[in-house]
């Protein structure tokens, strides 16, 4: 990894494990455990956020044990599933709420959630959240986040135009006051078929943002999502427009608990909004191999290649943030084992320094 602001590039190895067990059926009850062990092999000239090497950049997988997982769930009730104890979960396009999945350690929490399918035509979701155990492990000051997080969700059934969401998210974070928040708002996801076997995708989405709990700045700020594409025989092709607005420079719209790393170009520059907000505009295009492919080709049967242009800009003050390039592949092998790569370049304008990613990563499922 290359930052502009650093003196030294840093270079990462790491490997983890990650284990659970879930039982089966008593009575109406199942539950289940899951540890991940993360550990630093090789080159360590890194600064993963508690080793002090701050002349590095930041990658932040830091060697840990922990319990990933032990919950508790119910189906008891007809129509409706209670959980209870440490989970994951991954809310729609992750943009909220998500695993951080990309990182060697899971963001998880602890609480509970009911998941309801009892109303016709309607699936809604309850879930709070008293403890976030956040990527940086246990071991760092900043690996949790004491907090009263309340998520409310509901999800139409499948629709002629889609599917409409609405939700609710407020997020009281006790050790991160100035990114509490609530939000409120909705989205509509659908796909249509069109002529030749092109299907054209689209998702339509708004929200707005208050400061919540004891967030030390009032604020109100908007969110847009507009993003269209056409897909054909394993190409997709889409155009994204996001908005994460501001009011007026003051502070802007965040996502504290969401898998970032998947939104605004995978050199993670904006993890956090800056307070003059942000708008991204980006064209990706995407293809994937048929499992199915024979002959020479087999070996590359489920291969994804991914591709995608950021034009960054700020969402007041008229603030050029730079581009970004990325690249993603990933290639199930055999018996198990998948690769894949990953190549992000930022170039920095009116903010932030040029940085760039080279990772690669081999895996084992079982």
């Amino acid at each position: 990894m290359d930052q502009g602001n650093k003196p030294k590039n840093a270079r990462a190895s790491t490997i983890r494990n990650k284990t659970g067990i879930e039982s089966g059926f008593f009575h109406g009850f199942r539950a289940g455990v899951e540890g991940e062990f993360v550990l630093e092999l090789g080159p360590d000239d890194f600064n993963n956020t508690i080793n002090g090497r701050t002349q590095y950049p930041v990658v932040a997988d830091v060697e840990s044990a922990e319990v990933d997982q032990a919950y508790l769930e119910s189906y008891n009730i007809p129509g409706v599933v209670l959980l209870g104890g440490r989970y994951l979960e991954n809310l729609d396009n992750l943009r909220y709420v998500g695993s951080v999945a990309w990182r060697q350690n899971d963001q998880t929490f602890d609480g509970a959630k009911a998941t309801i399918t009892a109303l016709p035509g309607v699936e809604l979701l309850y879930a709070y959240i008293g403890n976030v155990n956040r990527i940086f492990s246990d071991r760092s000051p900043a690996g949790n986040i004491n907090s009263n997080v309340h998520l409310i969700h509901a999800e139409s059934e499948e629709l002629s135009i889609g599917k409409l969401t609405a939700y609710t998210y407020l997020m009281d974070l006790y050790d991160l006051d100035p990114l509490s928040n609530a939000s409120f708002g909705g989205f509509l996801k659908g796909k249509q078929g069109l002529t030749g076997g092109i299907d054209y995708h689209y998702r339509f989405e708004y929200a707005h943002q208050i400061s919540y709990g004891d967030a030390p700045v009032d604020y109100n700020a908007d969110y847009v999502r507009v993003e269209q594409g056409l897909s054909k025989a394993g190409f997709t092709g889409t155009l994204v427009y996001e908005l994460l607005g501001s009011d007026n420079g003051v502070a802007a719209f965040q996502t504290p608990l969401a898998t970032g790393h998947i939104f605004n170009g995978f050199a993670d520059v904006f993890l956090v909004i800056p307070p003059t907000g942000l708008q991204d505009f980006y064209a990706q295009a995407k293809y994937k191999v048929p499992t199915n492919t024979g002959g020479p080709f087999s070996y590359f049967g489920g291969l994804l290649l991914l591709a995608q242009y950021h034009e960054f800009r700020s969402a007041v003050q008229n603030l050029d943030y730079g581009s970004e390039f990325d690249f993603y592949s990933y290639l199930p092998l055999r018996d198990g084992f998948y690769a894949q790569a990953k190549y992000a370049n930022y170039q920095a304008d009116d903010y932030f320094v040029d940085t760039q990613k080279v990772i690669f990563g081999l895996g084992y499922q079982y």
